[in-house]
């Protein structure tokens, strides 16, 4: 690998195909074959590739090739034999990981022999695209398994990507601290400001409504920056192009396009997302080849290269190929508006009940992603679709909100109201909060931000309390258990009420000394153990530090809510601190427990 302060560079080389073929002439197809092979990973920012020259002088060596590639620090070879049989043409490909002389990747083509060319230029094309994406994958792997303070700035693009991928704000944020870290890394690494540009484009886009403008001006900002720094890097100029075109700047978002594809045609993802582009600029055709050629470049695609192919035939009318391919993965995962696409899909079909059926996922999906729980009006899911669909034609917009209406959207187009409705969801897209479970995990929204985390014990206590504003819930109802009266207990013993003063002084200076080595994560644990054991220390000890008396049942049930309570909420000050904060500074524990805020919100749980 080569590395330095700033960079990492995934170096590759391809060494000269055999040529087993009885006419010795095929050679000229061999060396031609790997020349391009060579030029085509070239366009590849992270790929450092050997000049054929040095290629050729491995592959002529008696010593073992792996030997001489670690020797010169080469991380993959890329090897092959091809082979003429009649009148076809037979390559084998494999790529090597030169450090233990794995085979990562393996590919085998047939093709006629009398479209000598053709075969070779798609046979590069498949190599290079499943070569990068691979070696994408490779890495991205063992880029997850470093910590964060160890990452080169392509790891840092890798798995920066791989959070937005995810499509939630919470995995936004995530993605802008790794994309920071790059800059910090390396000031002038162009990908780093197109990460940052692309997750404020995801919430411009996708997700907060009620920060259009602030996130619409940082992803432009962004992706400006990116483009000053590097003009020549095809991610780059599709991430500038895409922007300029949901700023509706069509021809010079166009130009950026089309310099992304003249720059590098062999990168699978990036045809996926220009081909939804080119539907959107009216050439839907044109996105479509661009959307086969990424299937056949990929092979190991992502699911969500479907939507992106199911758009370019819903705008060039064909429903059945349209619901085919965005029935293939997830329904709201990647756009809201899919399950909108399908409804009107299946109405123009005139398939009433599939395209009722849609229609009502997309409402709820809009529902829960854009309006939080508010039941949206049809005049604002509609200005919701406009502002989402950067169509540069009239005409295909009006296609799109026509099938909806058909599928079964109870909307008249009224001028005068649209301004209305956009302003409706820009400003009040948030009128009660969440604290609910969704699948796996819970949605937590409050004060316009929303994060989604996995379930502590304690979230269902905060929920029953939050629906109760007010009122006084006993220990044991959380439980589950009745209220219990019997024999009383003391609370400790006196040898364990020394043991517990002793961890206490013991904790005091594990806290003083994690402090003084700048190490947080113990301090934090350690601070956490100490609260819990002076508040059960407190609760046991009366006037004069005498052992208290207590009821058994109900004093376990206090001890055993409010641990879990207090856990759930520094879990949720973590993810959201300032409905951590908000919960800290509402919740009353002890033997009764109750959710007394200083302003009354509306729960929804």
């Amino acid at each position: 690998m080569t590395t330095d302060s700033n960079t990492q560079m995934v170096c590759i080389a391809v060494l000269p195909f055999e040529n087993l073929s009885d006419n010795r002439d095929h050679e000229y197809f061999s060396r031609g074959f790997v020349e391009d092979l060579i030029t085509d990973l070239s366009h590849f920012p992270s790929l450092q590739v050997i000049s054929s020259y040095t290629s050729r002088k491995i592959g002529a060596k008696a010593q073992d090739e792996l030997t001489i590639a670690r020797e010169l620090a080469i991380d993959y070879l890329l090897t092959g034999i091809l082979h003429r049989q009649g009148d076809q043409i037979r390559i084998h490909a494999q790529l090597l990981d030169t450090f233990n002389g794995s085979i990562l990747w393996a590919e085998r083509y047939d093709a006629p022999l009398d479209t000598v060319f053709d075969i070779q230029d798609d046979i590069v094309e498949r190599v290079v695209g499943a070569l990068s994406v691979q070696i994408d994958k490779a890495l991205l792997a063992a880029a997850r398994k470093k910590p964060l303070t160890s990452l080169a700035v392509y790891d840092c693009w890798l798995r920066g990507m791989d959070h937005l991928r995810q499509g939630t704000r919470e995995a936004d944020r995530e993605a802008r601290s790794i994309f920071k870290q790059a800059m910090n890394i390396d000031p002038n690494y162009s990908r780093a400001y197109a990460g940052m540009s692309l997750s404020y484009f995801n919430e411009w886009s996708c997700q907060l409504w009620e920060q259009w403008e602030e996130n619409e001006r940082n992803a432009y900002k962004y992706a400006m920056q990116a483009i000053q720094l590097d003009d020549t890097d095809h991610i780059v100029q599709m991430i500038v192009g895409r922007i300029l075109m949901y700023r509706r700047q069509f021809d010079l978002a166009e130009q950026h396009l089309d310099k992304s594809l003249a720059l590098n045609a062999n990168d699978a993802d990036n045809l996926a997302q220009i081909a939804t582009c080119k539907a959107f600029l009216g050439k839907a055709k044109e996105g479509e080849q661009l959307f086969l050629k990424a299937l056949r470049l990929n092979p190991y695609r992502n699911i969500w290269y479907h939507p992106y192919g199911s758009f370019t035939y819903f705008v060039q009318r064909q429903y059945d190929a349209c619901i085919e391919l965005a029935l293939k993965g997830p329904l709201t995962d990647v756009w809201v508006d899919l399950p909108g696409y399908i409804a009107a899909a299946y109405a123009y079909r005139g398939d009433r009940q599939q395209a009722a059926r849609y229609l009502d996922i997309f409402k709820r999906t809009f529902q829960k992603e854009i309006t939080s729980d508010r039941k949206p009006q049809p005049d604002e899911i509609v200005s919701w679709l406009k502002m989402a669909n950067p169509f540069k034609h009239d005409a295909d917009m009006d296609h799109l909100v026509d099938g909806i209406v058909s599928a079964g959207l109870d909307y008249t187009p009224d001028k005068r109201d649209a301004a209305t409705a956009v302003s409706r969801l820009k400003t009040n897209p948030l009128p009660i909060c969440v604290f609910k479970k969704d699948n796996d995990l819970w949605r937590l929204t409050f004060e316009g931000s929303t994060v989604r985390i996995p379930e502590v014990k304690g979230f269902l206590d905060l929920a029953l309390l939050l629906v109760r504003p007010g009122a006084e819930v006993h220990c044991t109802e959380l439980m589950g258990s009745p209220v219990l009266s019997g024999d009383r207990d003391r609370v400790m013993d006196e040898q364990a009420r020394h043991s517990y003063e002793q961890r206490i002084r013991d904790l005091q200076a594990e806290i003083t000394q994690a402090e003084q080595m700048f190490d947080l994560g113990r301090t934090e644990i350690l601070k956490a153990e100490l609260d819990q054991l002076t508040d059960h220390l407190s609760k046991a000890l009366g006037i004069g530090r005498r052992t208290r008396e207590f009821n058994a049942p109900v004093e376990r049930a206090r001890a055993a809510v409010t641990w879990r309570i207090r856990s759930a909420i520094r879990k949720i000050e973590a993810a959201h601190p300032s409905l951590g904060r908000h919960l800290a500074n509402s919740i009353r524990t002890g033997t009764f427990y109750s959710y007394s805020p200083e302003k009354e919100h509306d729960w929804l749980t």
